[in-house]
């Protein structure tokens, strides 16, 4: 079967003259004005086909003998990775050690007798994930160039809607938007050209229906409305071609009904991913891990960002190097993601990247076979919180232990949960009866309760007098999993409550700080361990002190509040049931509920439970 002939996601370069039609007026005016200035400002909407215009369509106004293109992008850093760029082009080691960029440009010149080209592609990279001072220092080196009056041009190519973060730039670099295009999505003139042609072109061997063709599938790309994004249409032909090949692979043909038959973008891009999702399912691992791997290359603001492969290591170690290899392997393989230098990788375009922003992973389920534990003739607890052996009798709270087990476990963005609540709303139940027995399936799971006998151990006792030392395993992990095997990679959940007790006996802020030190060195440890605190209402405002070092601590959060008659009825009816205890007609539970209300109306848990004892023992 042969390879589809479409750019899908990829930009078109010099060698796809022969089939890069549909700008012509756009790249005539960016030639014109590459002899005005020597620095050319472009932009636009994602999608538009900015980075092909240059590299495509301008390189190719060019002869080789007036064309020295140096392609940059912003990799970890912008200003070392033009140095680098630049010390790739010195294959006459003409560089002295202490030349200043402008130097080493001119030195470039005069070795190729070339006008160079430094194209700074997605410049916006350096607003989404670059400091302050990277942009300060990339500015001067630009401005440097400028003043230097070399035979170098300097194009940014970058998305619009990060055009405004130029504004410090312009501060030292006046001429900054000068000379500057904006990159529309294409009419539907000449995206109707731009299909027709490209069908067309003989080596293809595609055959076409009639015209009009053309226009179905503009009218599937821009759902009817609209201007046309390259990106989309590429990603749409190389849909159709793939769709005819299965039909007949010794003539391809395009009709009306192959465009009916593949849809609209969306439905497009979202089979795209799902297909290969489901081939990664089949030869490699589970879809949700495929995903939750996959989004590490998703930036906060929904674009695609480099990541190196050390940091996916660090971010997934439960995966273990041999299998990170092979997800990359895959994925490169499938065009989802492309490699970059210095051991780095990125999805192939930013509609990727929204789309698995925007793409949910199914998640691992909520256990529902449970460990069998002899249950109590008596089912009510009184004054003490349910434990793990009598989950199968902890009732109404099935919407929060869903909750909490999805925070905990399949929101992974974020290792740590903060569970709060006042007092006797069942906080302690919840974990010990609700959640503990659903993730001790999964993972291995540890209880802690701040109390005298933790602060009596030698272990939290070190952790209150000393700060952690940098490479030993956390004491936190020490503590909770004393004498249990661990493997490194494996999951591991720590749950530490009544937290309010710490805050309560111990005074000193420097034995917290130590303490809060430990927390933080088990959070950044690679030791793939969640942590989850519990803490009363009224205590919360302690919480801003650990929060400096462990910055997202109240991110991920759920707050236990007052049971509802709902759910206490619910409570009533199934314990009085396996306690083999009738009720005689709703009134009685209403009466109940009325019994242990607080003077609020709130259902107070605890009173609940005395009360419901005290019938049964009655």
């Amino acid at each position: 079967m042969n390879q589809s002939p479409f750019k899908f996601l990829d930009a078109y370069g010099k060698d796809d003259k022969d089939i890069f039609f549909g700008r012509e007026d756009e790249i005539e005016l960016l030639y014109q004005m590459s002899f005005q200035t020597n620095l050319l400002l472009v932009y636009g909407m994602s999608g538009t086909g900015k980075t092909s215009l240059v590299q495509c369509g301008l390189a190719n106004k060019f002869d080789d003998s007036d064309w020295f293109e140096i392609f940059i992008r912003r990799k970890e850093n912008i200003n070392e990775s033009l140095i680098s760029e630049l010390h790739k082009c010195d294959n006459e080691k003409a560089f002295e050690e202490e030349f200043s960029t402008a130097q080493m440009v001119h030195s470039l010149y005069l070795d190729y007798l070339r006008p160079i080209y430094m194209i700074f592609d997605q410049f916006e990279e350096v607003f989404i994930l670059g400091t302050e001072e990277e942009q300060e220092a990339f500015t001067q080196t630009i401005s440097s160039l400028l003043k230097a009056e070399l035979p170098c041009k300097i194009i940014m190519v970058m998305r619009e809607e990060y055009l405004a973060h130029l504004s410090s730039f312009e501060k030292v670099i006046p001429q900054l938007f000068d000379k500057r295009l904006r990159v529309e999505p294409m009419n539907r003139s000449n995206a109707r050209r731009v299909i027709l042609e490209t069908l067309n072109t003989e080596r293809f061997g595609i055959h076409i229906s009639n015209d009009d063709i053309a226009d179905k599938i503009i009218d599937n790309v821009t759902e009817g409305v609209g201007r046309v994004q390259l990106t989309y249409l590429q990603v749409f032909l190389d849909k159709l071609y793939r769709v005819a090949q299965q039909r007949n692979a010794n003539k391809l043909f395009f009709d009306e009904s192959l465009v009916q038959e593949v849809g609209r973008i969306d439905d497009v891009l979202r089979d795209f991913l799902d297909e290969q999702m489901e081939i990664f399912a089949q030869e490699v691992d589970t879809r949700e891990l495929g995903l939750k791997w996959l989004k590490h290359f998703v930036s906060d603001k929904e674009t695609k960002m480099p990541v190196k492969r050390y940091e996916l290591e660090h971010a997934m170690p439960e995966l273990g190097k041999e299998k990170q290899n092979t997800y990359l392997q895959f994925f490169v393989n499938r065009r989802i993601l492309r490699p970059l230098d210095n051991d780095q990788y990125e999805l192939i375009h930013d509609s990727m990247a929204l789309k698995l922003a925007q793409t949910k992973a199914i998640g691992i389920a909520l256990p529902i076979q449970l460990p069998e534990y002899d249950l109590p003739e008596n089912p009510f607890v009184r004054f003490e919180p349910y434990t793990k052996q009598m989950a199968e009798l902890f009732f109404g709270r099935d919407n929060e232990i869903k909750e909490l087990f999805d925070k905990i476990v399949n929101d992974t963005d974020i290792r740590t949960t903060l569970v709060f609540g006042p007092i006797g709303v069942g906080k302690t139940s919840l974990i010990q009866a609700g959640l503990i027995p659903r993730l001790e399936v999964l993972f291995k799971t540890s209880y802690i309760a701040c109390s005298r006998e933790l602060f009596s151990e030698a272990i939290f006792q070190k952790m209150l007098l000393n700060n952690p030392e940098p490479n030993a395993t956390p004491l936190w992990l020490e503590l909770a999993f004393s004498n249990t095997a661990l493997k490194k990679e494996e999951r591991k959940i720590i749950i530490v409550d009544q937290l309010e007790e710490l805050f309560i006996w111990v005074s000193e802020y420097e034995q917290l700080a130590h303490c809060y030190r430990h927390f933080e060195h088990l959070l950044e440890s690679s030791q793939n361990c969640d942590l989850i605190l519990v803490v009363r209402d009224e205590f919360f405002s302690h919480l801003q002190d650990l929060e400096s070092f462990v910055p997202r601590i109240l991110e991920e959060q759920m707050r236990v509040k007052t049971m509802d008659k709902t759910s206490a009825t619910t409570i009533i009816r199934k314990v009085s049931n396996h306690a083999g205890m009738e009720m005689e007609n709703e009134a009685v539970i209403g009466k109940i509920l009325q019994n242990v209300s607080e003077g609020d109306g709130k259902i107070n848990l605890t009173y609940l439970q005395l009360y419901m004892d005290k019938l049964y023992r009655s």
